[in-house]
């Protein structure tokens, strides 16, 4: 979560935040606050009024597990080829290096509860302790049982109760009420197939063009012309569908394929090469603008840290 901690704290976070033992605050240029519970979990009640010309949420992706409980509003969620038309309580789990983005339909509040999380949160038990619906590399929208779902709220009013008294013990106590949570979504939940609906296939074909071959492009005018559609076409239906255009998630296509190869250790020129830019000034320049670090920053934070070498349990919230 330190990327995710570091790109926001330079674009989206007021600069005042509230630090406890294993736990931090900030606050969201959009008003909602984040939750850093230790070094592996964000948690977050976002309440916002949007309108449909200025919805700020992209197509994009990340490296850790994304869980929301749907509340309200006008919105849909675009995962991967299928779009997920969600009912009040519902819980959307986009796991790591899926594209996604939330797709307003009219002007409306969206209300959402959302929990970013590593799993790493499991590391104290044991890589087997992993809930089996958290190894899916699949997005999915669950219904929780009926005579759950009373729980299901209230385990989040509790998490957010918790950490706003931002007492000493708020992260200990919230990662304890997030762990049921979690163990709730895993045991009394099922798939909701109707909330489910697949992307126009002409549409998907595009995107699948483009994230197979994203090094190779540069222009959305070479993706035009491999459909024989025009530029302005082709760039119109791709917005309508995924909330994006087609030249900026060519963008992003690229920076996320970059900022994966730096997390596995690669070179800056490897991440540069991967990515297909041809001038490593522009690739800079563009990394940082969609991170807020240089490659060679990025690469720094995620370089792995020597294990401590003592026998004492040590538990990571």
């Amino acid at each position: 979560m330190e990327n995710y901690l570091q790109e926001h704290k330079a674009a989206r976070y007021h600069p005042h935040s509230v630090t406890l033992p294993g736990l931090k605050k900030y606050t969201n240029r959009y008003g909602w606050d984040d939750f850093y519970i230790g070094r592996h979990l964000i948690f977050s009640h976002r309440l916002n009024s949007y309108d449909i010309t200025a919805f700020p949420e992209k197509l994009h992706t990340h490296n850790f597990f994304e869980m929301d409980v749907y509340e309200l509003g006008n919105i849909s969620y675009i995962a991967e080829d299928h779009e997920i038309f969600p009912k009040k309580g519902d819980i959307i789990i986009f796991p790591p290096g899926v594209f996604h983005t939330g797709k307003l339909s009219e002007k409306s509040k969206y209300e959402r509860y959302v929990l970013y999380f590593s799993t790493d949160i499991f590391n104290f038990l044991s890589h087997d302790s992993l809930p089996m619906l958290f190894r899916s590399k699949h997005a999915s929208c669950r219904t929780v049982a009926p005579e759950r779902k009373c729980e299901l709220f209230y385990l989040l009013e509790k998490i957010e109760y918790t950490l706003r008294q931002e007492q000493a013990e708020s992260g200990m106590l919230a990662f304890a009420y997030i762990m049921q949570l979690i163990n709730l979504v895993s045991q009394h939940t099922t798939v909701s197939e109707d909330s489910i609906s697949a992307i126009p296939d002409n549409i998907l074909k595009i995107k699948t063009y483009v994230d197979e071959n994203f090094n190779a492009l540069n222009t959305t005018a070479e993706v035009a012309d491999h459909f024989f559609y025009s530029r302005e076409y082709v760039s119109r239906m791709f917005k309508q569908c995924f909330n994006i255009n087609l030249s900026e998630y060519l963008v992003s296509k690229k920076i996320s394929c970059a900022k994966k190869a730096l997390e596995e250790g690669k070179s800056v020129n490897y991440a540069f090469d991967f990515a297909g830019y041809h001038s490593m000034s522009s690739f800079v320049n563009t990394f940082k603008a969609h991170t807020g670090m240089t490659p060679s920053e990025y690469r720094a934070l995620h370089k792995p840290k020597k294990k401590a070498q003592h026998h004492a349990l040590r538990i990571d919230l």
